[in-house]
Order: structure tokens, then C-alpha cells, then sequence
């Protein structure tokens, strides 16, 4: 038996389904129908799934539970739930907020202020929560804070807070967790790693100076089997030490002790590893950005990429990139040459198969209305006119029909429209918007989260796509729409 066959003879006795009559609906034998009930064989194709879903009158819950149920005796369980716990993660990657960001104000407590005793036994989750509440706010309210954390990214409360912080100076934030060494799910199957990064990426959406640094290990044993408080909150000048359920632990204020667990921490870190390398994309630093996100690493690889909008770099270059360019810029030469050599190399590996994009038909409208993409800043060029628009279309169009590009069907057709991701080798790279609108360039330095991402990427299945020929036409119809729009203004 199997996890299909046992949900199938469930839906079978439950709906008192003759099995003769659905064989015969879905163009199969009785034999072979008596195979699927019985866990012998898996249905071969969607399209039986679809028709013995049809014959069972399934509920929308109920087919969502048979198709999954397939799935997983398809392709084994824990590839679909790994492959799912990537599209839950790109479905709900956190987009900009619609209304400018504003991180908190706090009052400081009187009370915590004048409680002086270096030493005070924490015993709920209210109480912790009091204390780093009020360690959190304290730092933001330093001219130059340090928050630094080695625990779990699974503390909802310490995040939502980091993430609502607003300084009234610098503050940096770093902090350690350990990525483990085996696939792990949590009871609801979501990839662990994978939620946990869910947690962390609202403090790039800040704009915080966040550091993440990882080793490797036995999550459960480390944090769960006998450790007495393996999780460790430090600022300036506290301290709290508590259990991995966040419900005991004890804070300090001795200046002795604080500095023994910071020379602790920092031992720590010097032994880990940066899970990302993060660069905010500006007029100073592009140039550099650039050569980073295609250097020799992505000459030698395939590029495999996730985002809104169709990837239109590759068609910026010649003399249209020439065009659009801003060249009041400082350095606009440099970055010029440094912008025409990376993006010609992109069209290069779309010519030699090696370039494949997959995204939404919104986006592309996002860009035919504004003529701007989201790969680029604005103030590195110009909106692209209504004939430059139509080139790069024609571009699109010509990868739409060689299989470079495609568009995305239910459920990725709604992407967040603030993410880009892109897979070259060993190496992946997010591009975002935070939320002062600030591009974010993410390398992602730990190699099991790129092989999770280029595995989900490189498995996607037909029906998550529109085809070749569907692509074509709706691309077809934008150009023909802006060509009349274009004769009509002229």
C-alpha cells in the first residue's frame, strides 16, 4: 500500500464507488484500476488523476488531498515536501510594504531601568519576552547598538520585534544558527531551513546591518535532548541565557559575565560561516555588484532563475543600453562597460541553451506599463520608450519560442513582486527591494540551500507552465497593441 492507495480505497469505500464503471470512465482496465487500489502501481499521467478525480465528484479539499497524495507515491516523500516548502517560501517571500515602513517608538520601562540585580531567574515565556523586549529597545535606542544572538531563527516574538526596530543610531545585529546535516521537516512538512529563513528575511526587509552565520549539526540533538540553555541573546550591556523552548532562563547584567559569553560568541563565530553575502545596489558600488553576479562562476554554469517579470537584462545591451543609460552618474563610463560586457554575456548563454528564466505574464505587463524593470535601480537609466519597449519584447518573444523563457501558470503566476532569484553553479543570488526601496543583492554562500532551490527549479513540472505557443501569442498581442499605440501618437 501507499499513501494514494490508501487515500484512493478510502474515497472509494466512503463514496461507495463501483470500481468497474470508473476503469471504464477512465479509459483503462478493470485489472489495472484493482493495481492502483491495491498500491501495485501508480497512475502513469495527470490526465487519469483528473478523470478519477472527475468520476468521485472529489471536493476541492478532497483533490487537493489526492493529488498530493499521488504526488508523493510518484516521486517519494520527501522530495515533494521539500519541493513544496520552496514554492511556499517563493509564494510568500515578503513583498514591500504598500505604505512607508515605520519601525517602532518605545518608552523605556521605568521599572526594568531601575531594577539593578546582576542576576534574575526568568521563569515563563511572558517574563523572557519582557526582558528581551525591553534588551531590544534599549540597544535601539543607543547612538551605536550590537545585538548579537545565537539561537534558532523559531522565536517569533525576538523576530517580529528585531524587524520592527527603528534605531536612533547604527546598530548592528549579528547572529549564529546551526543548519542541519540531514533533510528535516517540521509536523506540518515544511522544510525546517527553509522556515527558519522565512523568519530571518524580515530584517533585510528593514534595512537592518544583519550578519547570519551558520554551522553544521544535529538540530534536535543541540537544542533538545538534555542542553540546559543553548540559546543566547547579547547587547552592550545584558545578557540572557534561556532553553530552546524559550520558557526558563536567566538574565545578567554583571560586566564580568557579559564579557565571558561575548568572547564566547565571537569564538563562535570565528568558527562558522556567512550564510549570505549581502550588497545594497548603489550608484558607488554597482559596477562592483555586477562583476560579483557574473564573474567566472557564471560564465561556466547554466543560470536558472524565478522571478515577476521576464529577465530583460540581456536585451539591454548595444546601443539601446546606450540609450536608456543615465550618464550623469558618477563613474557612468566604467559602469557602462562593466553593465554592456555582463549583459551581452547573458544573451550569450540564452543563444548556447545555457539561460532560463522563468516568470509571470503580470510582470511583463508591470514593465510594458512603466517601462522600467526591477533588475536595475532607476536612477541608472532612463524609462524605455515605446520603441525600445517593443525591441526588448520582440527579445522575449524569440526566448519564448526557443524554451529560454517561460511563463508561469496557478499557483506561481501571483509571484511577490519583490523577488528575483537565480541559481549559477554552486552559487544563488536574491535580488530584492527592502523597505525603504532600497535593491538588495543576497549571495547565498550555504551550498545545501542552492542545491534545495536549482532541485525544486529543475524539476518544475508542464503544468506549472504555459506553453510555448501560448507565450508567443500573448507576447504577440502586447507588441501589436503598443505598435498601434505607437502609429496613433506619431
Amino acid at each position: 500500500m501507499s499513501a494514494f492507495s490508501d487515500t484512493l480505497s478510502q474515497y472509494i469505500d466512503d463514496k461507495k464507488i463501483k470500481v468497474y464503471s470508473m476503469a471504464k470512465y477512465c479509459d483503462t482496465d478493470r485489472s489495472t484500476m484493482y493495481k492502483f487500489i491495491s498500491g501495485k502501481r501508480n497512475p502513469p499521467s495527470d490526465e487519469i488523476i483528473k478523470k478519477m478525480a472527475q468520476f468521485m465528484h472529489l471536493s476541492p479539499m478532497e483533490w487537493q488531498k489526492f493529488k498530493e497524495s499521488w504526488d508523493v507515491a510518484r516521486i517519494g516523500a520527501d522530495a515533494y515536501y521539500k519541493r513544496k516548502s520552496v514554492e511556499s517560501f517563493i509564494c510568500n517571500f515578503p513583498d514591500q510594504p504598500s505604505a512607508e515602513f515605520c519601525g517602532c517608538s518605545f518608552t523605556p520601562d521605568v521599572t526594568y531601568a531601575e531594577n539593578r540585580s546582576d542576576c534574575i531567574s526568568l521563569t515563563s515565556l511572558q517574563h523572557i519576552n519582557y526582558y528581551v523586549h525591553q534588551m531590544l529597545l534599549s540597544e535601539a535606542d543607543r547612538g551605536s547598538g550590537e545585538i548579537q544572538l545565537f539561537l534558532q531563527p523559531d522565536y517569533k516574538f525576538l523576530f517580529n520585534l528585531l524587524a520592527s526596530l527603528n534605531p536612533s543610531g547604527s546598530l548592528k545585529i549579528s547572529q549564529i544558527m546551526c543548519v542541519g546535516t540531514e533533510t528535516t521537516f517540521t509536523d506540518d512538512h515544511q522544510l525546517i531551513n527553509l522556515k527558519y529563513l522565512h523568519s530571518v528575511f524580515p530584517l533585510y526587509m528593514a534595512g537592518h546591518d544583519y550578519s547570519l552565520y551558520y554551522y553544521y549539526d544535529n538540530i534536535e540533538s543541540h537544542y533538545q535532548s538534555f542542553n540546559l540553555y543553548p540559546c543566547m541573546i547579547l547587547t552592550s550591556n545584558e545578557a540572557l541565557l534561556c532553553s530552546s523552548d524559550y520558557q526558563t532562563g536567566i538574565f545578567f547584567r554583571s560586566g564580568e559575565v557579559l564579557r565571558m559569553l561575548k568572547n564566547l560568541y565571537i569564538s563562535y563565530q570565528e568558527q562558522c560561516t556567512l550564510f549570505f553575502t549581502p550588497a545594497p545596489l548603489t550608484p558607488e558600488n554597482h559596477a562592483v555588484v555586477i562583476g560579483n553576479m557574473f564573474d567566472s562562476d557564471f560564465a561556466e554554469n547554466d543560470l536558472l532563475g524565478i522571478q515577476p517579470e521576464s529577465c530583460l537584462t540581456p536585451f539591454f545591451t548595444g546601443t539601446l543600453l546606450r540609450e536608456m543609460f543615465n550618464h550623469d552618474l558618477p563613474n557612468a563610463d566604467a559602469i557602462l562597460a562593466m553593465a554592456e560586457q555582463a549583459f551581452q554575456m547573458s544573451m550569450d548563454k540564452i543563444k548556447n541553451q545555457q539561460f532560463f528564466i522563468y516568470s509571470t505574464y503580470e510582470g511583463l505587463l508591470q514593465f510594458v506599463r512603466s517601462g522600467r524593470t526591477d533588475e536595475i535601480p532607476e536612477i541608472f537609466y532612463h524609462p524605455l520608450t515605446t520603441r525600445q519597449r517593443i525591441q526588448v519584447l520582440e527579445g522575449v518573444c524569440a526566448c519564448c519560442e526557443s524554451g529560454a523563457y517561460r511563463f508561469l501558470q496557478k499557483p506561481l503566476n501571483h509571484l511577490p513582486g519583490n523577488l528575483h532569484f537565480c541559481i549559477r553553479g554552486n552559487s544563488g543570488t536574491m535580488i530584492f527591494k527592502n523597505n525603504a526601496g532600497k535593491i538588495f543583492v543576497l549571495n547565498i554562500e550555504e551550498t545545501k540551500l542552492v542545491e534545495i532551490f536549482r532541485d525544486y527549479l529543475e524539476n518544475m513540472e508542464e503544468s506549472c507552465f504555459y506553453s510555448k505557443e501560448e507565450s508567443v501569442a500573448m507576447i504577440r498581442q502586447i507588441i501589436d497593441y503598443l505598435k498601434k499605440k505607437r502609429t496613433e501618437t506619431e
